[in-house]
């Protein structure tokens, strides 16, 4: 029976597995019970009853009958609490919240010793769990196992002796091939180049080489002895030219049982070929008769390390970097050999409405000192830092004093995606950040070899070198710093410091010793919540939270690292969740303070994509409300299939029915911005969405399972955290832990989300827009238990983005998506697909191909007489940096470069070209095309001093309406592009923002320019504006417009053309349709904080 506006009007019954009744199985949200009656109970309330008899996917839950039947519990009507209103203008906290967290004890402290067996079930976290499937679910292939061919090998030996031959005896010094004729020099560089920039193979090299050969020597100037001798492989060409990574890649090997570290100089010394670990009978190497007689040591397992002082040292003489480094400074204090600020201090002085937007705004940049030691107290054991140095310095404050990021992560390496290998990656903070996390200053300093991920003993083994030398740097190493233009080279001591590690949570549980998210008791990297508490409002109350102690974690991993027996140090984890790494060598470092939140993984990757798959899917808010009704997911989906984005944005937001299989980041985080208006559409009736439930399925059907299994592992939680805190007749029984289906709550929810996400992931943000949108965050997960929709641990991980922020500066500091191309670029390298380290080795002579790049360039600059083509060479080296201080020292403006990277503006947005016109372009008569009064008024008020005239004027230029003007089908400004409706190619970035917040559409993208008159040439775009609405209309975002970028337009509406400067662009947006009972309107919503950076090679037209 259904309720109307003209009395009770009986249904009849649907033919499908919907009861369009919306009279639930079970009952949803716990609601304040002074509401209505019967009286529903929140999680806090008393009640000593049994979960009632119920089968959970297969699971009999053994308990009291209800009385009359479970068949008469789900006749109650779910909408008993719908007068409860959910409001959309009002995000912030509700009261019946308020007075439901009242009824939490402390809850930190558990006496009972944790249970490592149990842990959560593995559907509890599946993000795919439930959904049904799709096109993306893909089966994996049978995993791929290395053969090793033993001829092969013998053979490979053979030639690698030959070419060790070649270099040795035909090769002669490095550099040696300037001293040859410049066209074998250049055929030296061509082939390198096409190795590393195109990634051509050793034996179409040796074809290229050899055809150059040939050409060359038909040229009578070149030398006989020049031609003869000339490189016939790459490796050859290579060690002429000196660009191998010898002197920066140092290989180790490794026991391939135990995986214990040894050093080149071990292997090729000892007398003994097993490993040196009591038990461990892992053979270290094998020996290889080589062609020429002689024999040769072949360690079956290695790993490549490279050293970060080389490149440190490498990059401080490169152009411009010494200056760049110093670009931070912005404060007189900074100038200065200055003390260390502590965070108190910091908060004490903090203006709210300061922008935080480099690592340097945070107060973890001016709060460490210099001269730190970590030494351990050898009466209490006892670690502790103490500085050598009285009074303390401020270690940035140094002259050259560089903050080191460590990233972490591990990824597929093979086509086959099942060969894992792992990769460790140093930035410098000191640059700014649009350089930061460029190839060509990224530091690869270890690969870690597959196919599966190294235990914790492997690891530390692999990390111990990385962490010798970062002990050197935090001392001061000498290096040779190269300073203006012209150079000046001068020795400095350089200070390096590991101040954070950034990676995907799993990589900083795994890189700081931390327990796991399946521990009870130390899931968490920053705070003592329990995870069981992540069923209940407690586990998102920040200001409950129990924070880490730093200094006590430290304490912990060196007690566990003194400990003898396997069984104490277990014991000692499981209280504790610390283990001894090798990072905790590092003075300063410490993995709660040290390990910032990655936002890239937690908000898109985590939050995003839980919200859509199961809270919004696998449990059916999408079903349909009444038969007539036309499928929400389908209105869903159209509502995203209509969306015009810039056609930059390659990857879109999934459709529902489509979200199983791998959804990359990039996706979510556009979802996250436009979520709330596809959803809006699906969920509404009429234009309001109404205070009522989505409809249940059957028993038997998907969402309806899907509930019920969530409710059960819910429930389980929520059992083991009263028990936890010794008040088991708290917790509510099983069928009071079902989550709710009412849609405007859900509405709510996404648009908390929304809104929360678009304010916290921007280039800059200040300490007030935080603090809100953590507040909004909080709500959200606090809400969500409420309502009984499990949460993974990653929303209780949100709860911890202030106060990564406030130390680290924006997200756009620590998240990875610059590490993730990175690990992009590696896995692209050309490899022979061979295991044992062979494999690892040569993608990392692949990244470090980049700096023998940098180091050519400057060896070919400094060519005493340096021709035509020695200048293309250096242009064709140059491609492959595509921008940055070589670049800007080529075309002799590096200072102004500097100066650029300097500016507020460029440390938010990046430096780009001001302005980039398309290739092709044509010139075409305005007058024809009905514009030649506008270019004239345009020309006229830009010069107004010039004199311009059209026909039938007297006065100094004339504007002539055919040659003058050319049509191009875009301009990039700024690094975002700006294309032309009326052109093929500029047609998918034909929307734009001019003047702020104004959307326009672009018909043109012209060029006028006065011949022979400097100066007076100018990009233009003629553009029509989109319309406000006659009628306003009301959308639940409303209020929120300002947060999510959001604006509505009069549909189809556009006024007169009218001419501007391309200046006056200032971003891009996602357009919607969305008709309402009154009308149809565009809605813009803004994109500037999820614009794709555009790649180097997507030159096309």
């Amino acid at each position: 029976m259904e309720l109307s506006d003209d009395g009770l009007v009986e249904l009849e019954p649907s033919q499908d597995d919907m009861d369009y009744n919306s009279e639930p199985e079970v009952p949803t949200s716990p609601v304040p019970f002074e509401q209505f009656e019967p009286p529903e109970r929140s999680l806090g309330a008393l009640d000593n009853r049994s979960p009632p008899g119920i089968e959970v996917m297969g699971t009999h839950m053994r308990a009291a009958e209800l009385d009359g039947g479970m068949d008469d519990y789900l006749s109650q009507d779910e909408d008993a609490h719908l007068d409860r209103d959910y409001r959309f203008d009002h995000l912030l906290g509700d009261a019946e919240n308020d007075d439901q967290n009242e009824h939490f004890p402390e809850h930190m402290v558990n006496p009972f010793p944790e249970d490592e067996e149990g842990g959560l079930d593995d559907a509890m976290e599946d993000e795919d769990f439930g959904l049904p499937d799709g096109q993306g679910d893909q089966e994996q292939p049978e995993a791929f196992r290395f053969e090793i061919d033993e001829d092969l090998l013998e053979e490979l030996a053979g030639q690698a002796d030959n070419d060790f031959v070649d270099a040795g005896e035909g090769a002669g010094d490095r550099y040696q091939a300037f001293n040859e004729h410049e066209l074998v020099r250049n055929a030296y560089i061509d082939a390198f180049i096409q190795k590393t920039v195109f990634g051509a193979t050793h034996r179409a090299i040796s074809h290229q080489l050899r055809a150059a050969c040939r050409t060359i020597s038909a040229n009578p100037n070149v030398p006989l002895e020049d031609i003869t001798n000339m490189a016939q492989t790459i490796r050859t060409a290579e060690t002429r030219l000196g660009v191998g990574t010898d002197a920066i890649i140092t290989t180790y090997t490794l026991c391939p049982k135990c995986r214990r570290r040894y050093t080149p100089e071990h292997i090729s010394t000892t007398d003994s070929d097993t490993c040196l670990n009591p038990e461990c009978e892992g053979i270290l190497f094998v020996v290889r008769r080589l062609a020429s007689g002689g024999e040769r040591r072949v360690s079956n397992l290695t790993f490549p390390f490279a050293s970060p002082i080389a490149w440190i040292k490498h990059l401080v003489n490169l152009p411009g970097v010494s200056e760049l480094l110093q670009h931070w400074r912005n404060d007189q204090s900074d100038h200065e050999v200055s003390r260390p600020i502590p965070s108190g201090e910091w908060m004490e002085n903090l203006d709210l409405n300061k922008p935080i937007g480099n690592i340097s705004d945070g107060w973890g940049w001016r709060s460490t000192s210099a001269g730190l030691e970590r030494r351990i107290d050898p009466n209490t054991g006892h670690v502790y830092d103490n500085s050598v140095l009285d009074p303390p310095i401020r270690f940035v404050s140094l002259p050259f004093g560089l903050s080191l990021t460590l990233n972490t992560d591990w990824f597929q390496a093979t086509k086959e995606q099942n060969y894992s290998v792992g990769a460790c990656y140093l930035a410098l903070n000191n640059l700014p950040r649009h350089l930061r996390f460029l190839r060509e200053n990224i530091s690869l300093c270890i690969v870690m070899p597959g196919p599966k991920e190294p235990n914790d003993y492997a690891l530390d083994q692999m990390l111990e070198p990385l962490v010798d030398e970062l002990l050197q740097l935090k001392q001061g190493v000498r290096m040779t710093v190269r300073r203006g233009n012209p150079p000046v080279y001068e020795e400095e001591v350089v200070h390096g410091e590991l101040s954070q590690h950034i990676a995907d949570l799993i990589a900083r549980i795994k890189m700081g010793g931390g327990a796991g998210l399946k521990s009870e008791l130390n899931f968490c990297l920053y705070c003592h919540s329990l995870l069981s508490s992540l069923s209940v409002p407690a586990g998102y109350m920040r200001e409950e939270f129990r924070f880490r102690d730093p200094q006590e974690e430290l304490r912990n991993a060196y007690r566990w690292r003194a400990l003898d027996s396997i069984q104490e140090r277990r014991q000692l984890f499981n209280e504790t969740g610390n283990r001894f790494t090798a990072l905790h060598r590092i003075p300063g470092w410490h993995t709660s303070t040290s390990s910032p939140i990655d936002a890239m993984h937690l908000l898109y990757l985590g939050a995003m994509n839980w919200i859509v798959k199961q809270v919004l899917v696998a449990p059916g808010i999408f079903n349909k409300r009444r038969p007539a009704d036309q499928d929400p997911q389908i209105i869903f989906n159209n509502s995203l299939g209509t969306m015009w984005v810039p056609k930059s944005f390659n990857r879109l937001p999934p459709k529902l029915g489509q979200t199983r299989g791998s959804i990359k980041a990039d996706q979510w985080k556009l979802t996250s911005r436009v979520l709330h208006i596809p959803l809006y559409m699906a969920l509404r009736t009429g234009d309001e969405i109404h205070n009522t439930s989505a409809p249940s399925g059957t028993r038997s059907s998907p969402s309806e399972k899907h509930r019920g299994h969530r409710a059960y592992l819910l429930h389980q939680q929520r059992q083991k955290y009263f028990e936890s805190i010794g008040q088991p007749d708290l917790c509510p029984p099983l069928r009071e832990c079902y989550s709710s289906r009412n849609l405007r709550f859900h509405y709510r929810q996404v648009l908390r989300f929304c809104v929360g996400v678009n304010i916290i992931d921007r280039r800059s943000v200040t300490a007030a827009e935080i603090a809100f949108a953590q507040q909004l965050l909080e709500l959200l997960a606090k809400d969500y238990v409420t309502h009984n929709v499990p949460l993974p641990p990653n929303f209780h991980y949100m709860m911890h983005l202030e106060e990564s922020i406030l130390k680290s500066g924006s997200v756009y500091n620590t998240h990875v998506w610059g590490m993730e191309r990175a690990n992009k670029i590696v896995s692209q390298v050309n490899h022979n697909g061979k295991g044992r380290g062979v494999l690892e080795g040569t993608l990392m002579r692949g990244w470090w191909n980049y700096t023998a790049i940098q180091n050519l360039i400057e060896v070919m600059r400094s060519l005493p007489n340096p021709t035509e083509a020695d200048q293309m060479v250096i242009r064709d080296l140059l491609m492959a940096l595509r921008g940055g201080p070589e670049h800007a020292h080529q075309k002799g403006t590096l200072g102004d470069f500097i100066t650029q990277c300097q500016s507020a503006y460029t440390q938010l947005y990046g430096i780009h070209e001001p302005f980039r016109l398309s290739m092709q372009s044509r010139t075409i008569d305005i007058e024809k095309l009905g514009i030649y009064e506008l270019m004239l008024q345009f020309c006229i008020e830009l010069w107004p001093d010039a004199g311009i005239f059209g026909p039938g004027l007297a006065r100094n230029l004339y504007l002539a309406p055919v040659g003058m003007v050319r049509n191009h089908s875009y301009v990039e400004f700024n690094g975002t592009r700006y294309g032309a409706y009326t052109h093929t190619s500029g047609k998918g970035y034909s929307y734009g923002y001019i003047d702020g917040r104004h959307a326009v559409r672009i018909e043109r993208i012209l060029h006028v320019k006065f011949e022979g008159e400097e100066g007076m040439e100018c990009i233009c775009a003629l553009v029509r504006g989109f319309q406000l609405p006659r009628a306003v209309p009301q959308f639940p975002w409303d209020n929120w417009a300002g947060h999510l970028g959001t604006a509505s337009w009069e549909f189809g509406e556009l006024g007169e053309p009218m001419l501007i400067h391309a200046n006056r662009f200032s971003g891009i947006f996602a357009l919607f349709e969305v008709p309402m009972s009154y009308g149809r309107y565009w809605v813009t919503v803004a994109l500037d904080s999820v614009t794709p950076e555009r790649d180097p090679d997507d030159d096309y037209e």
